[in-house]
């Protein structure tokens, strides 16, 4: 089949990772896939046969996006659009609608609640979610019935034969302003005090975004106070497996923590707005269900982030031994196979409804 990702923007992020995974995996079970999207550093991680289609995605210009990708629908016969993100979502939607053919959107967080929300709910075929509570909770999507889904994030994963320094500790996420303030507390305040106690650490910064600088410079007044480089921050990375495989622990949620989790290491669940705990065999059914994502959980809180990384520390053996355990657990819910195979699916079935194929 013929299929259409969209995406408004294809940086570093989990909405964008999940979209190359999909269009990779996609285009390996033999389907024509075409991406189309602001050019971004994901590109270059598509197969070869995945065609990208540049196109900058803003509010102002959204009437010739529409007429481009209907004309771009139409001259290459596309079966099916999956939308990914609000305004792709929405251009994904009237385009599905003006060119009658089905239309699945995947919910990647929580969406706002405007015009755009309530018509792509309504337009959309088929609404994918990857956490369980977005799903259960969403006052727009709430009323979707049977046009909504359940398909948690897959990921892709190797053996980790590195050698593990269980010293290294790496955040993994998005870099704009309000996640820039969780990494910079764990700079300026977090890591000076756990050093008191274990002057060996050394902590990975991992993602993208406006706020990466700022970031930086905390990072420098922290290893040149010490004398020696603690904290690195990398920015973009285009492979980030490498460099998991080699941490002892890992913060984040979303992808970077199934991915960790898959690689047997322990992970902390924090985001910009939810500080929850380490990930363990007696939560791991909740956070599994949320997307890694500790929801109703307080905001990040000094103290508290602190404590959890002496409590690793002083016991890595336990939270390894453990990680391990949970290993099992994510390469059976999270698989990119399983979860490439449910999409398919729901394609196929949308597809034989509206009267097959162009």
């Amino acid at each position: 089949m013929k299929i259409l990702l969209l995406v408004p923007g294809f940086n570093f992020g989990g909405a964008e990772n999940h979209v190359r995974d999909l269009a990779n995996s996609m285009d390996d079970a033999g389907n024509d896939v075409f991406v189309i999207s602001k050019p971004g550093l994901q590109k270059n991680r598509l197969n070869s046969s995945v065609r990208f289609v540049s196109l900058k995605m803003k509010d102002i210009f959204l009437p010739f996006h529409l007429i481009y990708i209907c004309f771009f629908i139409k001259r290459n016969r596309i079966d099916i659009i999956h939308a990914h993100k609000r305004l792709a979502i929405f251009l994904g939607c009237v385009a599905g609608k003006l060119m009658r053919i089905p239309v699945v959107v995947t919910v990647h967080g929580n969406p706002h609640y405007d015009l755009r929300t309530r018509i792509s709910g309504k337009w959309a075929d088929r609404v994918i979610f990857v956490s369980k509570r977005h799903l259960d909770g969403n006052g727009i999507y709430k009323r979707l019935g049977n046009k909504s889904a359940f398909i948690q994030n897959g990921v892709k994963w190797f053996e980790n034969d590195s050698e593990r320094d269980l010293n290294l500790m790496t955040y993994i996420s998005r870099i704009d302003s309000r996640h820039a303030e969780v990494i910079i507390m764990l700079v300026k305040e977090v890591l000076p005090r756990v050093l008191r106690d274990f002057p060996a650490i050394k902590f990975n910064v991992i993602g993208d975004g406006k706020s990466l600088e700022n970031i930086r410079k905390e990072a420098d007044a922290l290893n040149i106070s010490n004398n020696r480089e603690i904290c690195v921050v990398h920015g973009y990375v285009p492979e980030v497996e490498p460099m998991i495989r080699r941490s002892g622990l890992v913060l984040g949620v979303g992808r970077a923590a199934i991915y960790s989790l898959a690689l047997g290491i322990p992970v902390i669940s924090i985001n910009q707005q939810h500080m929850g705990g380490f990930v363990s065999e007696e939560n791991y059914r909740f956070y599994q269900e949320n997307n890694f994502v500790a929801k109703n959980f307080l905001g990040p809180d000094t103290d508290l982030l602190a404590g959890m990384l002496r409590e690793y520390l002083a016991d890595t053996g336990r939270f390894q031994k453990e990680a391990a355990i949970l290993q099992n657990y994510v390469r059976t819910d999270f698989s990119l196979e399983t979860m490439t195979i449910r999409i398919l699916e729901i394609y196929d079935s949308l597809i034989r409804a509206s009267g097959g194929k162009n």
